[in-house]
């Protein structure tokens, strides 16, 4: 994985993170339960950040059920809403 960090031309940070191949296809292997960790203080940020992957959202929904409480804001695409 390639983490950066920088400044758009619009002046608004910018986080990248490039996953390779090989991150998918472990993604992919590790089914609903897999999820990469990108610890926020090794790039300079307040908050950590989980990726994942799923075939549906309601699949990734459900790998993360557990870690969903009140106090969780999820936000879906509106491409996904239509």
């Amino acid at each position: 994985m390639v983490k950066i960090t920088a400044k758009g031309k619009d002046g608004r940070n910018v986080v990248v993170l490039g996953l390779s191949h090989r991150n998918l296809d472990k993604l992919r292997a590790d089914g609903l339960n897999g999820f990469i960790k990108v610890i926020g203080a090794e790039i300079g940020i307040d908050c950590d950040i989980l990726i994942t992957a799923a075939e549906t959202e309601a699949a990734i929904a459900e790998g993360f059920k557990d870690m969903i409480g009140p106090q969780t804001d999820v936000k879906v695409s509106d491409r996904l809403k239509q």
